[in-house]
């Protein structure tokens, strides 16, 4: 396509009716084409989190603890240490650290083995009876610290896979007609000594691995817990595989909205809208276990537990997803794991699960725990799998970059869609030390306002230095043209 061809497609796009989109000091990431109208010679690749060479940072080590730790819950900065809550055989375990590298489980007496103390803080109830004692807790989802709350008892909330089984009431779970299931609410005063708020503050959610967040954009907590379904497509496509009914349980991932973590807009079994689950473009047997969603930027990005439910796999990996209003999500690029499961050999070869909390920021590094374990999931009956036993770790991203717009040195180009600049510097986050990256302003006739000098560099903030023209001089929307040559730009603002 021409310039002059492809500037008048864009505005042929602006005419109809979509907004010119404003690029300020938010940063606007590639994850999708979001701000794109086209690339030509150009790919999107999906940056794998590099996994800290000293894991797992936690795993049994006292002669009382499960060999399973694994996260089911959350690691936070607080008071200027990271806390840990995760799951530890039967109940809820505690750490602490300085670096979120060497943890401390504190000894406390809350539940005691064997007469001696332990970092657990309750216990399954069936297993235990005890002043932490929570009738109908199963397993944690995650802890966060409710600074809005005035109610300082009430300062820490942890969500909780709730279950009463056997159950005949009006509550049944749908895909679990025995029991009544759902999300519990505790509270605490310090993360510690833990009370129960309510059991069932929703039943709309049905099993493990529920996540949520606090939203400032909607100033509500919105959750993304575990229900079920096959799309039609799906089910065609994959139900003629003589495995598909004893494998596929079609998870999928719910969504639903609070003001305050406790009344929900969805309480009814089965009822709150779906808005991710497998798809054609999935490889058969593939199911959505979970998801971590979070505020980033621009976007909303989420941490996709993929469970690949097939007779020679029953494993769980980490993709991403992405969305502009956390309800629509569109998965990234071709689906390469953002966090893999490791290699023969490693503490992570099967069953990866994610902390409930966002990815944490330490220097210019984002750092993402999750939980990794050494057999696979079920219904697994073949001979490549480990002993029951896991332990936490995290990977990193350097800082914005996801996902990569690349290109070789035959080079590529990118046009993005009409967009208004806010602020008179236009910065990248970019790799173009061994090659080159060019931009050029243009306007709706295709001529141009403003091209950079060749960008040569490789940094989390390049200010792009103006060979001739510059944003001052722009006062209505505009397009971008990126010309990549040996390069990688992940992201791109304005101030």
């Amino acid at each position: 396509m021409s310039l002059v061809s492809l500037i008048t497609s864009v505005v042929g796009f602006a005419v109809i009716g979509e907004p010119f989109i404003t690029v300020s000091h938010q940063k606007q990431l590639f994850l999708d084409d979001y701000l794109i109208k086209s690339r030509t010679n150009i790919k999107r690749v999906i940056q794998h989190a590099q996994k800290y060479e000293g894991n797992p940072v936690l795993w049994a080590t006292e002669s009382w603890e499960p060999k399973l730790g694994i996260l089911y819950g959350s690691v936070i900065q607080d008071e200027g240490e990271y806390k840990m809550w995760y799951k530890s055989g039967m109940g809820v375990g505690y750490a602490e650290s300085s670096d979120g590298i060497k943890w401390i489980k504190p000894q406390l007496d809350l539940v005691k083995v064997d007469g001696q103390k332990t970092n657990l803080l309750f216990l399954k109830s069936e297993t235990f009876k005890g002043p932490e004692t929570i009738p109908t807790f199963w397993e944690p989802f995650g802890v966060h610290k409710d600074e809005k709350d005035p109610d300082p008892s009430r300062r820490y909330k942890m969500g909780f896979l709730s279950i009463i089984r056997p159950y005949k009431g009006p509550r049944r779970d749908p895909f679990h007609p025995t029991d009544r299931r759902g999300l519990g609410v505790a509270s605490s005063p310090d993360g510690i000594h833990w009370k129960l708020i309510d059991a069932f503050a929703t039943d709309a959610i049905c099993d493990g691995d529920t996540h949520w967040m606090f939203d400032p954009a909607r100033e509500k907590y919105v959750l993304y817990g575990r229900t079920k379904k096959t799309l039609p497509e799906v089910e065609s496509a994959w139900s003629k595989y003589d495995w598909y009914e004893q494998y596929h349980s079609g998870r999928a991932v719910a969504r639903l909205e609070s003001d305050d973590f406790l009344k929900w807009d969805f309480t009814d079994p089965a009822t709150a809208p779906v808005v991710l689950t497998a798809d054609i473009e999935d490889e058969p047997g593939t199911e959505i276990y979970s998801m971590k969603v979070f505020p980033y930027e621009s976007l909303y990005i989420g941490l996709v537990q993929v469970f690949h439910a097939r007779p020679e796999a029953c494993y769980l990996d980490v993709q991403l997803a992405v969305s502009h209003d956390s309800l629509n999500f569109t998965r990234v690029a071709d689906r390469t794991p953002f966090i893999p499961v490791g290699p023969i050999g490693s503490w992570d070869r099967f069953n990866h699960s994610l902390a409930n909390n966002s990815p944490i920021l330490v220097g210019d590094e984002l750092r993402f725990y999750y939980g990794g374990r050494t057999y696979r999931h079920g219904p697994y009956k073949g001979e490549d799998t480990g002993p029951k036993s896991g332990g936490i770790g995290f990977a990193t991203i350097k800082r914005d970059r996801f996902v990569s717009l690349q290109a070789s040195f035959d080079g590529g180009e990118v046009f993005t869609k009409p967009l208004t600049l806010i602020g008179s510097d236009l910065h990248l986050n970019a790799k173009s030390d061994f090659g080159e990256i060019m931009v050029e302003v243009l306007d709706f006739a295709g001529n141009s306002i403003a091209r950079s000098k060749t960008i040569r560099s490789d940094s989390l903030d390049i200010v792009v230095d103006w060979k001739h023209g510059s944003l001052k001089a722009v006062k209505a929307p505009v397009v971008l043209r990126f010309t990549l040559k040996n390069a990688c730009l992940f992201a791109v603002w304005c101030t």
